[in-house]
Formats: C-alpha cells, sequence, structure tokens
C-alpha cells in the first residue's frame, strides 16, 4: 500500500540539497530536489516475482544519472527497468538489457 501523505522528510532532506527518490511500485516514483519533486509515472507489466525490482530501480537510476541524463529521465529509465524485473522469476533472472528498456521505453535511452 503506498501512501497518499509523504512524511516531510523526503522535503527536508531535499531543501537540504540531497536527492531523494521514493520508489512506489507499479505507480512509479517521486524525486525530491532541491527545487520541489517530479512524479513520474510507472509501466503496466504483468507481475511474475518482485525480487530484485528495488535493486534494478537503483541501478537503472544511479545508470541514468551517471549517463547524463535529467532526473525526470532518470527515473522513467529506472522505472522501466524496475518494471521489467519484475516479469521473471528470480533476482537476476529478471534485470533487463539495454535494448529490453529501450524496447519498454519505445525506443529512447538507447
Amino acid at each position: 500500500m503506498y501512501f497518499a501523505v509523504i512524511a516531510p522528510l523526503p522535503i527536508t532532506l531535499a531543501r537540504e540539497g540531497k536527492l531523494v527518490v521514493l520508489k512506489q511500485g507499479p505507480q512509479g516514483c517521486r524525486i525530491f530536489h532541491h527545487d520541489g519533486d517530479i512524479q513520474v509515472p510507472g509501466f503496466a507489466v504483468q507481475e511474475v516475482d518482485p525480487t530484485g525490482a528495488g535493486d534494478s530501480f537503483c541501478a537503472g537510476f544511479t545508470a541514468a544519472l551517471l549517463e547524463g541524463m535529467d532526473l525526470a529521465e532518470a527515473g522513467r529509465f529506472a522505472n522501466a527497468v524496475g518494471a521489467l524485473a519484475v516479469t521473471k522469476k528470480g533476482p537476476m533472472e529478471g534485470a533487463p538489457t539495454r535494448e529490453q528498456v529501450a524496447a519498454l521505453l519505445g525506443g529512447l535511452f538507447q
């Protein structure tokens, strides 16, 4: 269950210059930064096993930032990685390839 009300901690940390990313499962993610926050929608997929989805999301978000994507793009990329991760059984078996992520994103971010 995801709460509609966000505790003040992410907002406080963001105002102090920290980047806070709140994973929201199929609803996507919310990114708190020094100028406010961004809600990034998720992807509808058939969930088989959620094991490893959070790790995959974090890896996708980190890789996207390192590649120079802005926060909204990084959130969308990470949501795609996390969504694809739940479509197979097992934490490593669900880790998607770059091509699979690009396909879900309609060819973006190849």
